[in-house]
């Protein structure tokens, strides 16, 4: 794979960092914390694994070059 610069690097650089934001907490806070209830649980969990696929998908894309 071609080394990144510039531009594309940090843009890629932040969205994976934005995906690690995302699972903590959209999927390992509520573990710790405990929703009052499990429709919490579950709302909590499924927008940070979404958040988490959108972000490092838009990383991906970055990378290589917006194909």
């Amino acid at each position: 794979m071609a080394e990144l610069t510039g531009e594309r690097r940090v843009s890629s650089e932040f969205f994976t960092n934005l995906a690690v934001a995302w699972f903590s907490g959209g999927v390992i806070t509520p573990v710790i914390v405990r929703p009052k209830t499990i429709q919490e649980l579950l709302v909590f969990s499924l927008l940070g694994i979404l958040g988490t696929i959108f972000s490092l998908r838009a990383a991906s894309l970055i990378a290589r070059g917006g194909k």
